[in-house]
């Protein structure tokens, strides 16, 4: 009888999903983009890291639903999965921002840069903090539970886009920090390395960027050792970004097929799931970055990354991995779904797999009423401004 730590029902829902996404009716969330500013591989595996995260707390959620409490499942594979996943996005993240970085020199349109970043992040993160807060107050029965001026502070650290990752309880509902599944954590590290790149770029405009990465991994490697706290892993995952990005710029290569570069990929990512019991060792932080590493040099592996429905994941990726936690929520508040749920580990995966689609079409949908045109908006505010003299005699010229 299958258990609801076995591996295949974790599978099966990714490849569900892939198949639901290479229908027609998602057309709309496909990429405007320029084909060639974007890497192909990464933007695949953007939509199975957020689903991952999704899964990881879906199998915490049972624990949590059946003997309440909220931890980690003591089971190799999807005791680390969640963590493994957000290390990916950290090392994406440090990837294409010093890629922009180098490409400009050190001197990126700053205003461009940070305009954007904020259009990009802060309108779907409002949105669900706004969606949070009014749930709150649906199962508060609409009614004060704390002082006002308490639920004001406490909700202007929820709004205040990531910055904060103090999760407090709103108008004294306990569940307040499981209605997202506390996935907003991460957007402060996210926001404190753009924050940190205005520094960074000195490196680049001295042509050190070579030195800075390959240093700064091993002095994050370094601290590792030193610390005990799980967040001493945030560097080291911030460098591997780094110096891909570095390397690759360079012209240094892994001059392999796709092939062989998926399989080293796959088989580090088997070789840190068969051992790892947390997400933040050194070796397990290496064995990610070989894997990103592989990926940022072409491995799709064996294709899937490539799949139309992998990019269509990957474009939602964001609304999948921050607003993950309310149809489960929502779902599993009803008595009679939650009983049904739970009466077997069939029943809990089929359970999982309808709140991954219902969760899919709202980040979807989300993706095409708030991302899109806010990242738009962001674009266009974030274009430098001529001086008007330029502008008049570029057109008295045309």
């Amino acid at each position: 009888m299958m258990s609801l730590y076995s591996l295949l029902p974790y599978f099966l829902v990714l490849a569900a999903l892939c198949l639901f996404f290479s229908l027609p009716i998602f057309k709309f969330v496909d990429a405007t983009e320029t084909a060639g500013r974007r890497v192909a591989t990464i933007d695949g595996l953007r939509g199975f890291l957020a689903l991952s995260v999704m899964l990881y707390h879906g199998i915490i959620n049972y624990s949590y639903v059946v003997d309440g409490k909220w931890a980690a499942p003591e089971k190799l594979f999807y005791r680390p999965l969640g963590g493994v996943a957000v290390m990916f996005f950290f090392m994406i993240t440090a990837f294409l921002f010093w890629g922009r970085l180098l490409k400009t020199r050190g001197r990126p349109d700053w205003r461009s840069l940070y305009v954007g970043r904020f259009f990009r992040i802060a309108p779907l993160y409002v949105f669900a903090v706004l969606l949070m807060i009014a749930i709150v107050f649906w199962r508060t029965g609409w009614e004060l539970h704390e002082p006002l001026a308490s639920l004001l502070d406490k909700s202007a650290r929820w709004l205040a886009f990531g910055l904060s990752d103090e999760m407090s309880p709103i108008n004294a509902f306990p569940w307040t920090v499981f209605i997202l599944m506390g996935v907003t954590w991460s957007i402060k590290y996210e926001w404190w390395f753009y924050f940190s790149l205005i520094v960074l770029s000195l490196f680049v405009r001295a042509r050190m960027h070579i030195a800075f990465a390959l240093v700064g991994t091993a002095a994050s490697f370094s601290l590792m050792l030193t610390m005990r706290s799980e967040l001493a892993c945030l560097p080291a995952a911030f460098f591997c970004g780094i110096t891909t990005a570095s390397l690759l710029h360079e012209g240094i290569r892994l001059r392999m097929p796709d092939w062989s570069l998926s399989l080293v990929a796959l088989a580090a990512m088997i070789i840190l799931f068969s051992f790892a019991e947390t997400h933040a060792g050194i070796v397990e932080i290496a064995l990610i970055g070989i894997a990103f590493l592989c990926i940022c040099n072409g491995a799709s592996l064996f294709g899937l990354f490539r799949l139309r429905s992998a990019e269509r994941l990957g474009h939602i990726s964001y609304g999948i991995y921050l607003l993950q936690g309310l149809p489960m929520t929502l779902l599993f508040w009803h008595e009679p779904f939650k009983q049904w749920a739970v009466s077997s580990s069939v029943h809990y995966w089929l359970a999982l797999l309808f709140s991954a689609v219902v969760l899919c079409v709202f980040a979807a949908c989300t993706y095409a009423l708030i991302e899109r045109p806010f990242i738009a908006m962001g674009h266009s505010l974030g274009r430098r401004r001529r001086p008007l003299a330029e502008s008049s005699s570029t057109l008295v010229s045309r």
